[in-house]
Formats: C-alpha cells, sequence, structure tokens
C-alpha cells in the first residue's frame, strides 16, 4: 500500500510550541468553531446549574407537582 502524501513544502505551517506543553496532546480549532464551542459550553454550563437548583428546590419541598399551568392561576 501506498503512503499518500498529504501535503507539499509550500502548504505547511510552522507553529512554536511552548516549552510548558511539551508531551501534552494539543488540537487545533478554527477560531469559529472554538468560538462556538465556548459559546454552546456556556449554555450547558447555566442549563446545569438551573437543574441543580431546580433539584435542590424539589428535595426541600419548595416546589408543586401541577397537570397544567391554569391550576397556578395563570
Amino acid at each position: 500500500m501506498r503512503k499518500h502524501v498529504s501535503s507539499t513544502a509550500e502548504n505547511l505551517v510552522s507553529i512554536r510550541v511552548p516549552k510548558k506543553l511539551a508531551g501534552k496532546p494539543v488540537v487545533l480549532v478554527d477560531a469559529a468553531e472554538y468560538a462556538a464551542l465556548k459559546r454552546r459550553l456556556t449554555e450547558v454550563s447555566d442549563a446545569l446549574e438551573k437543574i441543580s437548583r431546580g433539584d435542590a428546590a424539589y428535595r426541600q419541598g419548595r416546589t408543586k407537582s401541577v397537570s397544567s399551568l391554569a391550576v397556578l392561576g395563570r
């Protein structure tokens, strides 16, 4: 089986890696994709925090179980 040459000298990019990252796995991500991932992380973290607060309120008996919002008078 022949090895496929995926890059040539004209399309290579040189990156300096700081010594503190030596031997550690490093991931290179497009800036737009990184921004989207960071935004998604913020949304997921916010949702998990709200779920945690809701669970705590439920355990403390500060919630009501209703079959419809009409029961609450809304």
